[in-house]
């Protein structure tokens, strides 16, 4: 066994157990048809808040908090501090004002902030900027992510590009 076999084993064991959970929980409640956006894009809206509580978790706790965080505190000193208290005071804060978000666009029966902001503004034109603005600001988070598991990886000498390529095929699928 190598110095790195533990990691790996770990690693994949847990990759292997969250891609089988997200498979089973894909066909856990099967919509009668997937025509309509907020069944793939919400999950049909039958996610409760304690699920919600830890999908909104999820996003915040990733390679920024783990990768990103510690690289900034390590090439800038104590004023890359700022992220850690940062997200643990926007963490409750997202769920106080995002409450009111989910019952507009609940009521309304809207998908995506664009849409809320379509229905209660009335202009396409803002709505629009709303979506690119969303679109754009994703980009650099999804590259940080992918960014994040090359490096550990790379720490734990797992040679290639092969794991990361499968890592994104299993995240398609």
């Amino acid at each position: 066994m190598g110095p790195h076999t533990t990691e790996i084993i770990i690693s994949t064991t847990l990759f292997v157990l969250v891609s089988a959970v997200g498979f089973v929980a894909a066909r856990w409640r099967r919509p009668t048809t997937l025509l309509h956006l907020d069944e793939w894009g919400l999950g049909g809206r039958s996610f409760g808040p304690w699920i919600s509580w830890f999908l909104v978790g999820g996003d915040i706790y990733t390679a920024y908090t783990f990768v990103a965080v510690p690289a900034l505190m390590f090439g800038a000193g104590a004023t890359g501090f700022f992220a850690v208290p940062y997200t643990v005071v926007v963490y409750p804060l997202v769920f106080l004002f995002l409450t009111r978000l989910w019952t507009v666009a609940h009521e309304g029966g809207h998908v995506t902030p664009a849409d809320v902001v379509r229905a209660r503004s009335g202009s396409s034109t803002l709505a629009l900027l709303v979506a690119i603005t969303g679109i754009v600001a994703t980009m650099p988070y999804i590259a940080l992510q992918l960014v994040g598991i090359e490096a550990v990886l790379k720490a734990m000498h797992v040679p290639g590009s092969w794991p990361l390529i499968a890592a994104f095929g299993i995240l398609a699928a």
